[in-house]
C-alpha cells in the first residue's frame, strides 16, 4: 500500500467513518472507496474525487497526491489551522457556572500536529480556560484544555469537561459499571469526589491535550 494509501486509510480510521458512507459522499459506488484503498482500482485518485476526499476528511489536498499549495509569507489561514476558544471557564474547583458561549480568540496549529499527533479533525476541537486547584498538579488554574467535542463517551475513562448540575467542571470520569452513575474525580487529594447520575449531567467532551506555564 503506498503513501497516499496509507494516509487516507489512518484517517477513515481516525474518523470512524464507513467506507461505503464515504464513497457514496463522492458520487460514487458503494465499493470505491475500498476498491481504491484494497485493489489499486483507480490507480490514481481524479481531482474532484481527491478534493472532496480532503473536506471530508479534513486535511490538505496535497496529502493525497494533490499540488502542494505555496502560500503568500502573510498569508497564516493556508499554512495554519485554527482551533476556537470558547469563553466557558472549567472551574477545577467546586464548579462555577457557565458563561455566555461566545468565542475568545483562535489558536493557529500545524494541520500535520492535529491530524497526525492528535488524530482529530479541527471542526470537532474546542479551547477553554481552566479555573481552580481540584486538578492540580495536573491541571493548574489559567491553563489552557483542547476538548474533542464529540468524544462524550465517559464509559472509557479520562479527563473530560461536563456540567454537573451547579457549573460547568474538569474532573477525571468513570462509569461505575451496570449503573447510569459516573464517579468524578479530582486529582488533588484535598477535594473529595463525588457520584452524580448520568442524567443530570452533561458531558461536553474529553480533554485531549493542554497548554500550562511551567
Amino acid at each position: 500500500m503506498d503513501k497516499i494509501r496509507k494516509r487516507l486509510l489512518r484517517e477513515i480510521e481516525a474518523h470512524q467513518m464507513d467506507m461505503k458512507q464515504l464513497s457514496l459522499a463522492l458520487g460514487k459506488n458503494h465499493a470505491y472507496v475500498q476498491q481504491f484503498l484494497t485493489r489499486g482500482i483507480p490507480a490514481r485518485l481524479k481531482e474532484d474525487d481527491r478534493r472532496k476526499l480532503a473536506e471530508l476528511l479534513d486535511i490538505p489536498e496535497s496529502e493525497l497526491g494533490g499540488p502542494v499549495a505555496q502560500p503568500q509569507a502573510s498569508d497564516t489561514s493556508t499554512r495554519f489551522k485554527t482551533v476556537t476558544e470558547y469563553d466557558i471557564r472549567a472551574s477545577a474547583g467546586g464548579g462555577a457556572l457557565t458563561s455566555e458561549e461566545n468565542i475568545r480568540s483562535e489558536w493557529p496549529f500545524d494541520p500535520a500536529y492535529i491530524s497526525d499527533f492528535l488524530g482529530l479533525p479541527t471542526s470537532e476541537l474546542a479551547i477553554i480556560e481552566v479555573r481552580g486547584d481540584s486538578m492540580e498538579p495536573t491541571l493548574s488554574s489559567g491553563d489552557r484544555v483542547m476538548v474533542h467535542m464529540t468524544d462524550r463517551q465517559a464509559s472509557q475513562p479520562g479527563i473530560f469537561i461536563l456540567y454537573d448540575g451547579g457549573g460547568t467542571v474538569i474532573k477525571r470520569v468513570e462509569k461505575i459499571p451496570g449503573q447510569d452513575t459516573l464517579v468524578l474525580i479530582s486529582d488533588n487529594p484535598l477535594h473529595t469526589r463525588y457520584e452524580v447520575s448520568g442524567d443530570d449531567v452533561q458531558i461536553v467532551g474529553r480533554v485531549v491535550w493542554a497548554a500550562k506555564r511551567l
